[in-house]
């Protein structure tokens, strides 16, 4: 990707927080205020979507339900595209579950790569699980 210079003027005490929170994150200046604005033209473009730091790094979230987009789609692909199966499965209104899917097709491969990134940490913790019963008496 290339990068382009902008200029872009900010009052100071945006600037403040914006390196504050950038030092308490370990990023740089311009990095943080490139992924906020990212993500903002995101969630202007996907109502409902959000987005949150987390265990395994920051990730698309649907907003006031505590869950994942990725959650969502595979949730979809196990239950064969049924948006209504899927919303009644966690709860949460259909509204919820399209906005993840429209966000899916936006960024499909930002999900396929969260998807895959969980399911093998969900392999690797079953396999030390297995390892740990196998070793007590």
């Amino acid at each position: 990707m290339s990068r382009q210079h902008r200029s872009f003027r900010f009052s100071e005490a945006t600037l403040s927080r914006l390196d504050a929170r950038a030092h308490e994150v370990r990023e740089t200046r311009t990095g943080l205020a490139e992924r906020y604005v990212e993500e903002g033209l995101r969630m202007d473009e996907h109502p409902g979507i959000g987005f949150a730091d987390g265990p395994a790094g920051r990730r698309a979230v649907v907003l006031g339900t505590g869950l994942d987009v990725w959650e969502v789609v595979a949730t979809l692909r196990d239950s064969r595209g049924s948006v209504v199966a899927v919303a009644k499965y966690f709860d949460r209104p259909v509204a919820a579950v399209r906005a993840s899917l429209r966000y899916y097709a936006a960024f499909p491969q930002e999900i396929d790569e969260d998807i895959a990134r969980r399911q093998a940490i969900s392999e690797r913790e079953e396999v030390i699980a297995r390892r740990a019963r196998a070793i007590e008496p």
